[in-house]
């Protein structure tokens, strides 16, 4: 990301030097307008950006994710050619102010802004973009609070590999050229960014929500009808951080195990345990494995018989969704019951 906001800035650099020459004086007022005009749209920069000082509208209607693109553009799936751009119900992205990334969260449209294949003499245009948006945006109540400033050094220091594997970044990814948008309703925020390539954008509305659990402490009756129907049950037992001991909702759901057990007595399964691929692979691993060892022990200890019991744990080896998100993650993080 450094490399390229230094290759930008050389580029722009000689650019400058090159154009200055020939700038007359009428092009120059132009260009000083153009730039008075472009200030305007921005809230002064402070050392921390406050989401208050931005006025409220709700002149934002219509269905998520809001925006249909200019004739000749269309939306592909995140680094791809293919696809309609992807909706999170809720994920994260940062959103690039004044050199500063800030993080939020909730439901997310992400994709790539391409030339539609449908419209052959048409060329990229990261102008006609731009204006498309940001007229649309400003029309609507909406702030422009970055325009093409890059991330400063020390935020870039900030990023992990996690926020990249699971494009945490995705409309940051030049680290220059960047433009954000943000429409404050009276309930919640619609945050907009993009940034160029060539010959595409990456494309990022995220409209902000609470985090909801949507989990529940499965019953003895359902583990005994999801075993009686896959051969398997899905369980998501709370254990404390990075460790194998059992919360008290988790080991709640371990006496549900007991109960299931003790009302099929014949019954043998294997305890299996899997995490989400945070972190590194062999630790993940053990640590699944010592997860599946306290619910057999536990379950030993509830008089249910040793000899019914196996376990294994696979770590992050097999996923039921793909760690591109929290909310896939934690339904990675999981113990199954299966039945021999």
């Amino acid at each position: 990301m450094k490399s390229s906001i230094k290759l930008l800035a050389i580029y722009f650099l000689i650019s400058s030097c090159s154009d200055s020459s020939k700038k007359t004086e009428t092009q120059m007022q132009d260009s000083a307008k153009a730039e008075a005009k472009t200030t305007e749209t921005q809230p002064t920069q402070t050392a921390t950006f406050d989401i208050n000082s931005i006025p409220i509208s709700d002149k934002l209607n219509g269905a998520f994710p809001y925006f249909k693109l200019p004739e000749g553009y269309t939306y592909t799936a995140p680094n791809s050619y293919h696809g309609e751009g992807e909706i999170k119900d809720y994920d994260k992205e940062y959103f690039l102010i004044g050199g500063k990334l800030y993080p939020y969260e909730g439901k997310t449209f992400k994709g790539v802004i391409r030339l539609d294949e449908k419209a052959k003499d048409k060329k990229f245009s990261g102008l006609e973009i731009q204006k498309s948006f940001e007229e649309t945006i400003l029309s609507l109540g909406g702030v422009k609070v970055n325009n093409s400033e890059p991330i400063l050094s020390e935020e870039e220091a900030k990023i992990n590999q996690n926020d990249i594997s699971n494009l945490y970044l995705h409309s940051v990814q030049t680290g220059s050229e960047v433009q954000t948008y943000v429409i404050r309703k009276s309930n919640k925020l619609i945050w907009v960014q993009f940034d160029f390539l060539s010959s595409d954008s990456r494309f990022t509305v995220l409209e902000t929500k609470s985090f909801e659990n949507k989990m529940s402490i499965i019953s003895a009756k359902e583990i005994e009808k999801q075993i009686a129907d896959n051969g398997k049950a899905i369980l998501y037992i709370n254990f404390d951080v990075d460790k194998a001991s059992l919360k008290p909702d988790g080991l709640s759901t371990v006496d549900e195990i007991a109960k299931y057990l003790l009302s099929n007595p014949t019954v043998k399964i294997s305890i299996e345990g899997h995490t989400d691929n945070t972190g590194d692979a062999k630790h993940n691993k053990d640590l699944s494995l010592q997860r599946a060892n306290t619910v057999m022990n536990t379950l030993t200890s509830k008089q249910i018989k040793k000899e019914n019991l196996s376990v294994i744990g696979y770590g992050s080896e097999k996923p039921l969704v793909d760690n591109n998100s929290e909310e896939n993650k934690a339904k990675n993080r999981r113990v199954e019951l299966v039945k021999k």
